[in-house]
């Protein structure tokens, strides 16, 4: 029976056909080598051997450059290095003097705000003057009786707080008074009105203040008016 079934397997189409297939083996290819040059290598070193040729003949027809032509483009380059150094001398000198003009005007816009009222503050000094001069003119034997000159004494001290008053309003703006009093005369911050001898005192010295002298912020607004010693060892 097993063989009959065996039989019957190897009859049907897929066997049949699997004993008809027979294996085929690959062709074999054969590579020869030559050291013999080809058409295309024969071709192209013809083409190199041109290339280089013309490159030479380009190079032998290149002008040379003589002496005199570097001279000339030393002295191009020494020029034109010139130009250069004044330039970057130029540029370095304007931004200096763009520094200095930028500080002059802070400079400038600092004093306007310092001594915007050095016009005012001056003019105010003229009614410190006869402030003064109301209270040093008042005989102090009147002060000295309150009762019988009331009205006087009030007077002078009502006159007496309203310059007091004034100096400390200045002040606070800056403006300050100075009294050279038996100090050596300095013209810079004072104006001697007269000169005379006087016993006992220095040469150059201040002996009287007519007028006391005041700064704003470190700078004269108006000088002292004063006598100065007379020197009389010339005499």
């Amino acid at each position: 029976m097993i063989r009959s079934v065996f039989a019957g397997v190897c009859r049907t189409p897929f066997v049949a056909a699997s004993r008809a297939t027979t294996y085929k083996a690959p062709a074999l290819v054969h590579r020869f080598y030559s050291d013999q040059a080809t058409p295309e290598t024969e071709s192209a070193q013809p083409a190199s051997s041109a290339n280089s040729a013309e490159a030479k003949q380009e190079a032998e027809a290149a002008p040379a450059i003589s002496a005199q032509d570097v001279e000339k483009l030393k002295q191009t380059i020494t020029e034109k290095d010139a130009k250069l150094r004044e330039l970057k001398d130029a540029y370095l000198r304007s931004l200096a003097d763009a520094e200095n003009i930028r500080t002059r005007a802070k400079t400038e816009v600092d004093n306007t705000k310092t001594f915007a009222i050095q016009k005012f503050a001056k003019d105010l000094l003229d009614t410190v003057d006869i402030l003064e001069l109301a209270i040093k003119h008042v005989p102090q034997e009147h002060l000295a009786d309150k009762v019988a000159n009331k009205s006087l004494a009030d007077l002078y001290e009502g006159v007496d707080m309203t310059k007091s008053n004034l100096l400390r309003t200045l002040e606070r703006h800056g403006v300050e008074s100075f009294d050279p009093m038996d100090q050596p005369y300095d013209p810079n911050t004072s104006h001697a009105l007269y000169q005379a001898p006087i016993p006992g005192k220095t040469p150059g010295h201040v002996f009287a203040v007519e007028k006391r002298g005041y700064v704003l912020k470190g700078r004269v607004l108006r000088s002292a008016q004063v006598g100065v010693v007379l020197d009389t060892s010339d005499n």
